[in-house]
């Protein structure tokens, strides 16, 4: 993979990770912003190109609708409109359905499934016992080396 590949790669995997802590920083936040930006560039993008978005209102119904059911009589008419919905249409479904999740920070533990404890502490006490063994092991070189 080339240098810039590489970097466009990475710069790619900042921006999802950046996006994912975001929503789950403050799912509310991240809605409306969808929502209301979202109508905001769709509005511009259609104003004067499309006879069913006259008004931000417009924009916004059709936004949010595509965040849910994707039901309306507005359809996009530019290249531009297209795909913000495509953007709205693809990931809105998944925003939507996030937006009472309670901020990350608030979000509380899930018990612990108590086979999954077991196995943890069999590893533990596997792990353990090798500690134990490789300590005896190094207490008796030291001492036939001392010797």
């Amino acid at each position: 993979m080339s240098t810039n590949a590489l970097s466009m790669a990475t710069e790619l995997s900042s921006l999802k990770r950046g996006v994912r802590d975001a929503i789950a920083r403050d799912p509310v936040d991240s809605i409306l912003v969808t929502v209301l930006g979202g109508a905001f560039l769709f509005f511009h993008a259609e104003k004067e190109h499309n006879p069913k978005v006259t008004t931000y209102f417009d924009a916004l119904v059709y936004v949010s609708t595509c965040l849910s059911v994707g039901y309306a009589d507005i359809f996009p008419k530019t290249p531009t409109g297209k795909a913000i919905a495509t953007v709205l249409m693809t990931f809105g479904p998944a925003l939507a359905a996030a937006a009472l999740d309670p901020p990350a920070g608030e979000k509380e533990p899930e018990p612990a499934d108590p086979r999954l404890l077991e196995v943890q502490r069999l590893l533990c006490d596997k792990l353990d016992a090798i500690l134990g063994e490789m300590t005896e092991m190094r207490r008796a070189t030291s001492v036939t080396h001392s010797a």
